[in-house]
Formats: structure tokens, C-alpha cells, sequence
């Protein structure tokens, strides 16, 4: 140290190396290095944070209180351009989240400075900080139900819940600056960009919900968030117009149209900000219900209509995902979107194509998703979604589920919301609406008895989809005794088209799957390789499966085409019986 030309900033990591930080933090104070140290600002910013790992506040907090306060002294002597281009650069490449930490009070500090170019400089700072929240690896968990409550010890749900418990700190002091009258726009604009993106990822896959988290670090963060934005932007719906254009993917047309060529792109207007995963995440924590948004966010001069299918865009964009977490929130999205609409609600409101985007992610989700309680979630949602239109609407809708499911669980569901809207209809029959009858029955009942490969179908595959028409059609000739459907009509159609192929089809199933049985049966006592039996249920092969459990699988199958002749039974009896009454009401 007894040189003044000494390198000052190897001089200082070289003592905070070997532990002397009293020694570090007296270099700016001493006159040899006073000039050299102003001078080296930048170079020391990066060395110092250099020192900071994962572990150093537990492990060295000596050191970590010493790189801090060096860094407050740094700034105060640095010239704040130059402050906050380095440690702009170093969020972009901290190797870890405790030199994010350490980063974000000397940058606060330096953007207060910079009082004339703060837009510019702010909005600089929060991209780095979104970019660097963006890199974080989500989490990746097959866990629902209270097993979730585990993801808390999860790493990344630790990392993403430390660093964003940081960001109110940082940014308030910004917002008080700008929720003045005379505040400036895009200053106002830059910050609400920020927030909104970080209701994106990685947030949108960690469980929010109140009634298994509602005293999470993460959600109570969350939520300060979203009332940082309303507190900003006192009408928060505006941003469904955004939400929109993206949906559309009309941004660049949007943009166009908003400003001239020469005028560069308002924070509002930049995808990387406000796009699809970020605004849905935005009106996910507005719409569900999960958080509480003030009175005076939400304007009473939007219609009803439009804040429902539009917010249902952010619900189809979640649904796209295959992670708990935005399914989930598609769900309650969903769920409270659909709730606004009033009982009865008209079948028009059907000619926004969002309705059936809906349907098919929730199809998709009720059918193929991995988690148990999703699936039973998405089924709820479109019995509510069904029950919400009047008759007209709902036949649409379960036309629809038939029409693309193509699925005989989705399809048995589907026939059984049908049964349960025509008994609904019939508690008033002198009222019964053209939906349900003539034609449109008529036309209904095919799509519900379709066979794809006439008596060779497999019965197993379609089975769910078989009994529920079964049973519907079976109801229908009980209850219909005065025709009020024209039920009469079809049961030609149903005795030729329908019930004979399915006889043929369950006598050839019953025969094949027996014979199969009997190969099992009779290979017990043979050599493994010559006792082994391919069998296809459902479309699936089972092979290298014991045959003990093939046997089960058989019999389950045999069981079922009995339960099916069983009801092909007793409706062709129900059909006798109805044509006898029609037959007796016709002498009368």
C-alpha cells in the first residue's frame, strides 16, 4: 500500500480475499488511493460483486456486509452513467441470485441521481432485471392436491420467491414519483410494463391459490404487485384492448395504426412486455377472484359481454400449457368468467369463437392432462359453461363436444348433459323447445349412435359413449309417451342403423374376448414363451403382462358387453312399449 500507483482494485480484492475488510473499506478513505479509486469506479463494481456466492451471508457475513458498503461507496463516488451501464451489465450476468440481491440497492441509488434521464434509464434497468427473472428455470413437478403445499422446498420455487420478494423494495420509490397529476407518461408506462411482466414467467407456474397457499411469501408479493398497478393505472381493464390485439396477433398492424413510423414503440406496445402469457397471467390474478383488486380499478363502463370474452382469451392461452400451474389458473379463470354470465344467457352469444376455443382446450385438458384433479376440474367447467345458455346454446355446445371429442368418456359426458337438459325441458312440456325435437333430435341421436366401423367397431374403446346413449335413449322412450320430441320418428333409424349392428358387434366381441380367455386358461400349464397372448383392448396392445391380469382385463371387458346387452335389452323394450301407447293413443 505503499505506492499510490498500486493497482487499487486488485489492492482491494486481494484483502477481501484474505479476510482483511477493515483494511478494504479504509482504501477509499486513504489519500494514496482516493484519486486511483474514483478513477477505477467501474472496474471495482465488478470485482466486488465478483466476491458474492449463494451461500456468503451465511457463511461470510463479515464479507458480505464489507462488499455492500463498498458498493454504497463506490456509487457515491462513480459517475452515474457510468455507475449504472456496469451494474445494468452485471444483473445481465450475475452467476447467481445473492449478486442479483447485492446489485439492486446501489442500482436504486444510482437512478435516483439521475433524475433528468430517469425513463430512459429505469426502463433500462428493469429489462435487465426481467431478463434475468426470465432466466430462472420454472419448476417441474407432477404434484396436485396438498402435495403441492412440497413445492415450497422446491429450489426454483425458492430462488423465484427470494427474488421477487426483493422488487417492491426497489421499484416504490419510483411509483411515488410518478402518481402525481403532472406525472409523466411514459414513466408511468414503464413501470406498469415491468409489473405486468412479471405476472408472466416464471410466476404464472407456481400455485397461487388462496385456499393452499393464501400466506405464501410469493402470493402476498404477487399481490402487491397487482395493487401497485391498479394504484398506477386506475383503470386496469384497459388492458384488455392489448389483450386483444394479441390474441389476434395484430400487434405490428396495432402499432401502425398508434403511432407514425418514425415514432418509436410506447412501453404498452412492446410484445416482449405486454403479450399473451404476461397480460393473461395480469387478468388471472383480475378476474379469478384469488386476489383482491379495488373497486376503483375496475370502471363500471366496460359491457359484460366484452370483459368475458375477452378475458376468456387468457384462459384459451393457459390452456395451451401442460403445467399445473397455468392449468390451474385456466381453471379458476374460467370458472369466475363464466359465473358473470347471468342463467339463461342466449345461444347468440355463441357467435364469438371463444366459446368454442374454450372447448377445446378444456376438452383436450378434461381428456389428456396428466393431473387427476385437473381433469376433474376441466369437466366441471364445461358443465357450468353448458348450463349457463338457454336450450338452444346448449345443444350447440354438446353438438360441439360430440363433433370434435372424439373421445367415448368425453362423448358418454356429453350425452349425459344432453338427458340432463331435455329432462330439464320437459318440467314444462307445453313449452318444449324445437331444439330438442324433430329434426334436430333426430340429427342429435346420430351423432350420439355412431358407430365408426358399423358392427366392428370396438365396443370396449366406445364403451362409455355406448352406455350413456343407451340409457339417454332408453329415458327418452319412458318418458316421451305423448311424442313430444318425435323420439317416435327415429326408432326405426335406431332398430336397423343402431341396435341390430350393435347386436352383431357384441356377439363378435363376447365371442373373441372369450376365446382369448379360454387361451389363457388352457396356456397355464404350458411353457412361459408358448403361454404368452397378444390382446388389444381399447386400441391398446397388452403384452408382457401376466396372465393373470389379462384374464382380469378380459373379464372386465366381458362384463361390460353384458351390462351393454343388457340395456340394448330393456331399451328395445322400452321402444315396443312406447310404439304399443303411441298405437293406443292414435284409436283413442
Amino acid at each position: 500500500m505503499e505506492d499510490s500507483c498500486t493497482d487499487v482494485v486488485s489492492t482491494i480484492s486481494v484483502l477481501l480475499e484474505s479476510g482483511k475488510y477493515r483494511e478494504a473499506l479504509s482504501i477509499p478513505t486513504d489519500n494514496k488511493f482516493m484519486q486511483s479509486f474514483k478513477d477505477n469506479c467501474t472496474d471495482l463494481i465488478s470485482e466486488v460483486i465478483s466476491k458474492i456466492q449463494d451461500d456468503t451471508a451465511v457463511t461470510k457475513p463479515s464479507l458480505q456486509s464489507a462488499c455492500e458498503e463498498l458498493l454504497s461507496i463506490i456509487i457515491q463516488r462513480a459517475t452515474p452513467e457510468e455507475a449504472l451501464l456496469e451494474l445494468i451489465e452485471q444483473v445481465e450476468v450475475s452467476k447467481n441470485d445473492a449478486q442479483f440481491s447485492i446489485i439492486l440497492n446501489p442500482l436504486q441509488q444510482v437512478l435516483k441521481k439521475l433524475t433528468i434521464k430517469r425513463g430512459r434509464s429505469l426502463e433500462w434497468c428493469l429489462n435487465s432485471i426481467s431478463t434475468y427473472i426470465e432466466s430462472i428455470p420454472i419448476p417441474e413437478h407432477q404434484l396436485e392436491g396438498k402435495e403441492r403445499l412440497l413445492m415450497d422446498c422446491d429450489p426454483n420455487v425458492r430462488r423465484i420467491t427470494k427474488v421477487y420478494s426483493q422488487l417492491p423494495q426497489f421499484y416504490h420509490p419510483f411509483i411515488k414519483e410518478i402518481t402525481g397529476p403532472e406525472a409523466n407518461v411514459r414513466a408511468k408506462q414503464i413501470i406498469v410494463a415491468f409489473l405486468i411482466s412479471l405476472l408472466g414467467k416464471p410466476l404464472i407456474y407456481i400455485d397461487l391459490d388462496p385456499e393452499e397457499n393464501a400466506t405464501s411469501e410469493l402470493r402476498q408479493c404477487c399481490a402487491i404487485m397487482v395493487q401497485d398497478i391498479c394504484k398506477i393505472e386506475k383503470d386496469i381493464l384497459k388492458f384488455l384492448i392489448y389483450l386483444e390485439l394479441c390474441s389476434k396477433k395484430k400487434q405490428k398492424q396495432a402499432r401502425n395504426s398508434n403511432y407514425d413510423s418514425e415514432e418509436e414503440p410506447t412501453p404498452y406496445q412492446q410484445h416482449e412486455k405486454l403479450n399473451m402469457t404476461t397480460l393473461s397471467g395480469l387478468f388471472y390474478t383480475v378476474f379469478s377472484g384469488h386476489f383482491n383488486i379495488p373497486d376503483s380499478a375496475l370502471p363500471q363502463v366496460y359491457s359484460n359481454e366484452y370483459i368475458i370474452h375477452t378475458g376468456l382469451l387468457s384462459a384459451v392461452h393457459f390452456f395451451s400449457f401442460t403445467e399445473f400451474g397455468p392449468l390451474s389458473k385456466a381453471l379458476s379463470l374460467s370458472k369466475a368468467l363464466i359465473s358473470y354470465f347471468p342463467d339463461n344467457v342466449s345461444y347468440s352469444l355463441l357467435s364469438s369463437s371463444v366459446h368454442f376455443d374454450l372447448y377445446k382446450g378444456l376438452i383436450n385438458v378434461a381428456i389428456y392432462s396428466t393431473f387427476e384433479s385437473i381433469r376433474k376440474q376441466a369437466v366441471s367447467v364445461i358443465t357450468l359453461h353448458v348450463n349457463k345458455f338457454d336450450y338452444k346454446g346448449r345443444c350447440m355446445l354438446i353438438k360441439y363436444l360430440l363433433d370434435t371429442s372424439n373421445h367415448s368418456g368425453m362423448m358418454g359426458y356429453a350425452i349425459t348433459l344432453y338427458k340432463d337438459s331435455v329432462n330439464e325441458a320437459f318440467k314444462n312440456p307445453q313449452e318444449f323447445p324445437d331444439c330438442f325435437s324433430g329434426a334436430q333430435l333426430k340429427n342429435m341421436i346420430k351423432k350420439m349412435c355412431h358407430l365408426p366401423h358399423g358392427a366392428e367397431s370396438d365396443l370396449m374403446e366406445l364403451g362409455d359413449q355406448i352406455i350413456s346413449c343407451l340409457n339417454f335413449l332408453r329415458y327418452l322412450a319412458l318418458k316421451d309417451i305423448n311424442n313430444v320430441t318425435g323420439i317416435r320418428d327415429c326408432f326405426g333409424f335406431l332398430e336397423s342403423e343402431y341396435l341390430a349392428k350393435l347386436r352383431i358387434g357384441l356377439n363378435m366381441s363376447k365371442a373373441h374376448y372369450e376365446v382369448k380367455l379360454r387361451d389363457i386358461e388352457e396356456g397355464k400349464d404350458q411353457p412361459e414363451e408358448l403361454a404368452k397372448v397378444s390382446i388389444n383392448i381399447a386400441g391398446n396392445m397388452l403384452d408382457n403382462i401376466p396372465a393373470d391380469k389379462k384374464k382380469e382385463i378380459i373379464q372386465s371387458a366381458l362384463n361390460g358387453f353384458h351390462m351393454m346387452e343388457g340395456l340394448v335389452a330393456r331399451l328395445t323394450e322400452c321402444i315396443n312399449v312406447n310404439k304399443m301407447q303411441g298405437l293406443t293413443m292414435e284409436c283413442e
